[in-house]
């Protein structure tokens, strides 16, 4: 997500850098409603959240013994090392959505941001089956019925 926030980053410095100079606020006003605001507070922040959620999980269970942090240049994930039940699996799986979901209700309910409350809801779609933590609720629910 670096190169995102790069390039917001940019973009605000150049519009602060025209407020000085024009006294002209509007750019940086725009930058930040359209781009730092959703980009970083949206979503940076909520899948900071969601992985945050996934590690506190993850370091309660005795029998994960490392968690791997996998990067690419637009996604972080946990990975854990280790065994888990069906049941820990699933706990682990709902925690980051869970998480993300909770503080976008919220959000939502108090009134103080709507608009990143969506960025947090949101993060119900990843239970879903193509999703990392859709993939292991549905792997965990299958075992546990089946043994």
């Amino acid at each position: 997500m670096w190169p995102l926030l790069a390039f917001a980053g940019v973009l605000l410095a150049t519009a602060l850098v025209w407020m000085a100079h024009s006294g002209d606020p509007v750019p940086a006003s725009l930058t930040w409603m359209l781009l730092i605001k959703p980009a970083a507070m949206g979503l940076i922040a909520s899948f900071a959240l969601h992985e945050s959620a996934h590690v506190l999980v993850l370091k309660r269970i005795r029998t994960v013994t490392h968690i791997a942090i996998e990067r690419t240049v637009w996604r972080t994930s946990v990975i854990p090392q280790g065994t888990m039940t069906a049941g820990q699996t699933a706990v682990v799986a709902l925690a980051g959505p869970g998480a993300c979901v909770t503080v976008g209700a919220l959000l939502w309910i108090s009134g103080l941001d709507r608009s990143l409350a969506w960025w947090h809801l949101m993060h119900i779609v990843f239970l879903m089956p193509f999703f990392g933590d859709g993939q292991a609720l549905w792997h965990s629910v299958q075992k546990a019925l089946s043994g």
